[in-house]
């Protein structure tokens, strides 16, 4: 494996990442999130290791903070959803564009909180990476 190559970093943080929010769901098992959440951190871990090689520079950033993505996606995922349950007292579903919870399989109607889960746990680990 060549770890001086960007293409790497940013496939396994991006792809990692649209993994994770597709398949939110699984994440509810405290034991597969445990599991995931240290696999996020060693793949954040690899990044960080690397980050100060010159051939991971690119014109807008470093290729390696594309490994923090997972790790940045767990962390709010486990925030957002302890707040939704404070708040809404449900699980959050993830909404896709004119979508109803019926498609989903689930047993209630979709509302502004699902949307905003959706978008901030899509969002915030991309925001957090420019960052850096």
């Amino acid at each position: 494996m060549d770890l001086d190559n960007q293409s790497l970093y940013i496939i396994l943080g991006g792809i990692g990442q649209i993994i994770l929010w597709l398949f939110y769901k699984i994440l509810r098992n405290t034991k597969i999130f445990l599991i995931v959440l240290i696999l996020a951190i060693l793949l954040a871990l690899l990044g960080y290791l690397n980050i100060s090689r010159e051939s991971l520079k690119m014109p807008n950033g470093n290729a390696a903070t594309w490994a923090f993505l997972p790790l940045f996606f767990m962390i709010y995922y486990w925030i957002l959803r302890n707040l939704f349950l404070i708040i809404f007292g449900n699980e959050p579903l993830m909404t896709g564009y004119m979508q109803s919870s019926w498609e989903q399989g689930e047993y209630r109607k979709l509302h502004m909180g699902d949307a905003i889960f959706t978008v901030l746990t899509l969002v915030l680990p991309f925001l957090t990476t420019l960052l850096f």
